[in-house]
């Protein structure tokens, strides 16, 4: 990743004019970058060693720049990832992950010499249930007798939301939806997007402003001024701006998502679900129409567009803005939030062992959350990398249904029927990641379970335990009690939720590498 040095310079004039903001704002940016926030904040923070990772061009390559850190700044770097992790993780577990960024930035900018115990994280992030700006900066100041300026706060907080994307607020970057497009709109709202003709959603800086004026002199008036520094779209790019946001380059380009070359008309016309607007569904992520202006409706009644240059961004309520039509937009996937989302959430029973009832909860987790299937999966999110390396290792089981799987599972976890399993061992519930070959699990295939197991039965003697497998020749599946099992099908069913009678299994087993112990009452 490169960022241009100029774009720097820029923000620092714009974030940081005071001796005492510039410091607090420094230290809470160096950590933003290791949550891929706003890259140029950590330059900012360490900004006397710029040039030793600079090009010729101005450029600035971070991962030279990392490397250019004494031991010391590397350690600080990672005790700061540490603390972010955790404010991320208690955010997640109260529900309000919307408030993460906001959490990390002022723990990192005011919390320097405040004493923290084990319950520490758990007590601050708990404050920030309060929706209220000003109440909750009284709320930390009291509690932890420190004075932060409710305006100084705001004012740095608002830039950086401003000019960031918060990864936080999305459901699914790897898969374009109409949920992640209600909050992509939602977001340009709340910070204050301005609307200004030919933009798409990237900061307006002065070279693309002048650029502008240059090329569309008739279009780029001076009302067009007060959006400067700013993200900006216009009508119809508020929708394509979400299409073309990469989250790992943290780019809006045009390379990053290729959509048809059509008029917002044209657009609506090539859709397959759509209708006068007295008969629109209460879908967020719909777009409306009127003449050759476009909307997002976002539920309970408004919608979101680029109003005109005087307006900006604004949120309507749909009867006052003279839309005719409604309709679903062909370039992306339609479904509730359940539908896209890939965070592991499920009760496990002794997270220092492996066992059953866990395993049945993973496997619950897995069917409720639709993860897919891929031969040579084992539950992570399926990316084109993964599926090319799959297709690489195991040939026709993967290129055979290379179309479907791109269509259909790609962006989303997929295992095939043992990875279901083998995914629960190597699961780590503290980093969310799935390490092949932790906790004990081998790396066999069903056959290879089924034979190293010791505890097992023909399937007419299976007992009633949830957390037994159930196994035929080649497959095998979860035995989650009353009658039930939940296994990753084939490539076209992807995890399903059965019967045991009517299947085929011939077998049922203990599965060798982790502990079978009783429900809890």
């Amino acid at each position: 990743m490169s960022i241009t040095a100029a774009a720097v310079k820029k923000a620092a004039a714009v974030l940081l004019p005071k001796k005492k903001v510039r410091k607090a704002i420094g230290f809470a940016a160096a950590f933003l970058i290791t949550l891929a926030l706003l890259p140029v904040m950590l330059l900012l923070a360490m900004g006397n060693q710029l040039t030793k990772a600079e090009d010729e061009y101005g450029n600035i390559d971070f991962s030279q720049f990392m490397q250019s850190l004494s031991p010391e700044q590397k350690e600080r770097f990672s005790k700061m990832e540490d603390d972010g992790k955790a404010i991320e993780k208690e955010m997640e577990k109260l529900g309000i992950k919307d408030m993460t960024v906001k959490a990390q930035m002022i723990y990192l900018t005011y919390f320097d010499d405040v004493q923290k115990d084990e319950k520490f994280f758990a007590e601050y992030c708990s404050l920030f249930k309060e929706n209220d700006n000003e109440k909750l900066i009284e709320n930390l100041n009291n509690k932890y007798n420190l004075s932060i300026d409710y305006s100084e706060f705001m004012r740095s907080y608002s830039v950086i939301v401003n000019v960031s994307i918060d990864p936080y607020l999305f459901v699914n970057f790897d898969i374009k939806n109409n949920i992640d497009l209600s909050v992509w709109a939602e977001n340009a709202y709340k910070t204050q997007w301005g609307c200004v003709p030919h933009t798409d959603g990237s900061l307006l800086t002065d070279e693309k402003y002048k650029a502008l004026k240059e090329k569309y002199p008739e279009d780029i008036t001076e009302d067009c001024d007060k959006w400067l520094s700013r993200r900006t779209v216009d009508n119809y790019n508020l929708l394509k701006s979400y299409l073309w946001y990469d989250h790992e380059s943290r780019t809006i380009s045009e390379d990053n998502y290729s959509i048809s070359d059509m008029t917002v008309q044209e657009l609506f016309d090539s859709a397959t679900v759509k209708g006068s607007i007295d008969t629109i569904p209460e879908t967020k992520g719909s777009s409306v129409l009127k003449e050759n202006m476009i909307g997002i409706y976002v539920g309970n009644g408004n919608v979101i567009y680029a109003k005109s240059v005087k307006d900006g961004i604004v949120k309507e309520n749909i009867s006052a803005g003279g839309w005719t039509s409604w309709f679903e937009i062909p370039w992306i996937q339609y479904g509730d939030e359940k539908s896209f989302s890939n965070e592991i959430k499920f009760e496990e029973y002794d997270e220092k062992k492996k066992n059953n009832l866990g395993l049945v909860q993973w496997a619950i987790q897995a069917h409720e959350n639709g993860w897919g299937y891929v031969y040579g999966t084992y539950g992570n999110v399926l990316t084109e990398s993964i599926l090319q390396d799959r297709a690489s290792v195991f040939g026709e089981e993967v290129t055979s249904y290379m179309d479907f799987i791109r269509s259909n599972w790609l962006g989303k976890r997929t295992s095939d029927c043992v990875g279901l399993i083998k995914g629960y061992g190597w699961y780590d519930s503290k980093s969310g990641e799935v390490k092949v070959g932790s906790n004990g699990m081998a790396d066999v295939g069903a056959n290879g379970m089924f034979a190293a197991a010791t505890v097992k039965g023909t399937i007419d003697t299976i007992p009633e335990v949830p957390g037994l497998a159930v196994w035929s020749d080649g497959h095998i599946g979860i035995y989650i009690g009353n009658g039930e099992v939940i296994e990753a099908m084939n490539t076209l069913r992807g995890v399903t939720r059965t019967k045991l009678a009517g299947r085929e299994w011939t077998h049922w087993l203990q599965i060798p590498y982790i502990s079978y112990v009783e429900e809890k009452e």
